[in-house]
């Protein structure tokens, strides 16, 4: 099986030019599948964790989005139990001119600032509003126990 340019030269510069805080490697065996980890963005609720997601490029990738999920249980309103994630760039703004490192910048940044008010999991955003420093509180308790 045959990689596309995009897909070889994206995962070059993964490598050779790495995101501060996140390292994207692909499977040996299959190129289109990645061993993702994020650091928790310093001063969020999610500062000291590793957390680690699975990132697949679909056979028609660019013009459809990375599937991508986390594999780190978390306390999040923007991802759900099953680690999938709530985020436009993944969805209806996504564009053939994002890449794979922009994605991954995005997600960290959804780390730093959790949006309760496009929730993925709607009993942890409801927990975000009612009450945000005890939900702040079982993030990092959360963090501290699933993302070493």
């Amino acid at each position: 099986m045959s990689l596309p340019k995009r897909i070889i030269k994206e995962t070059e510069r993964l490598v050779s030019d790495p995101v501060p805080g996140i390292n994207a490697e692909p499977h040996d065996d299959n190129l289109r599948y990645f061993n993702v980890t994020i650091d928790g963005p310093s001063s969020s609720p999610y500062e000291g964790g590793k957390f680690k997601l699975e990132l697949f490029l679909p056979e028609d990738y660019p013009m459809v989005a990375p599937k991508i999920r986390f594999l780190t249980k978390i306390y999040h309103p923007n991802i759900d139990r099953l680690g999938r994630i709530c985020l436009d760039v993944l969805k209806a703004n996504w564009s053939p001119a994002l890449q794979i490192r922009t994605i991954l910048l995005s997600i960290q940044a959804l780390l730093g600032a959790p949006n309760p008010d496009d929730p993925l999991a709607n009993d942890v955003a409801q927990a975000w509003k009612d009450n945000e420093v005890e939900a702040v509180k079982t993030a990092q308790a959360w963090t501290k126990e699933f993302a070493v």
